[in-house]
């Protein structure tokens, strides 16, 4: 289990409407799940745990649902740990930490880094987008967009290639040929 966020920490104490009973008892469940490789269940459990933060902390919540994100990318289950990484954005911007705190935004970009380590390239260049989108509106971009133009097909095997605007390359997803703008 990898190690608590040192932010999760400091502010656990400061989250006093939440029963730390039943934070035990799914802390506790994620271990085992963890233990035997169950990641689905412990993206399941991390999720439920986020929930009991959601009106109390928002920091909190936004730290296990990036845990939960994590267990479901090592469940192969893509569509869910999305489904966390969108919640963790949507309640980071909603309560102003997106626009405030540079940790936050590093955050969610670790989470584009770790879809794109897991394969899931397509996810992670919608995901970038969309958060370079919101990080727009506050005058950041957390990729630069590209100069040059990127084709619509695959020039090796005329795949089409998913749609960027803000990078320099793109892999093929049927041949992995990489194409540069230019």
């Amino acid at each position: 289990m990898p190690p608590p966020r040192r932010v999760r920490k400091e502010l656990i104490m400061f989250s006093r409407g939440v029963d730390k009973r039943a934070v035990k008892a799914l802390q506790d469940d994620i271990v085992k799940f963890q233990t035997h490789g169950q990641y689905a269940e412990a993206a399941e459990a991390y999720a439920r745990l986020a929930a009991m933060y959601l009106d109390d902390n928002p920091l909190i919540y936004a730290g296990y649902c990036h845990d939960s994100f994590r267990m479901g990318l090592k469940a192969e289950n893509v569509e869910n740990a999305l489904i966390q990484a969108h919640n963790e954005f949507r309640v980071l911007d909603d309560t102003g930490w997106l626009r405030r705190s540079m940790e936050q935004i590093l955050d969610l970009k670790q989470m584009i880094d770790e879809l794109q380590a897991g394969g899931y390239s397509a996810e992670a260049d919608s995901f970038a987008n969309e958060l370079d989108r919101k990080l727009a509106e506050f005058g950041l971009m957390l990729r630069p967009v590209s100069d040059g133009k990127l084709p619509e097909i695959c020039p090796a095997c005329g795949a089409p290639l998913p749609y960027s605007n803000a990078v320099d390359e793109v892999k093929c997803p049927s041949c992995g040929h990489i194409t540069r703008a230019g």
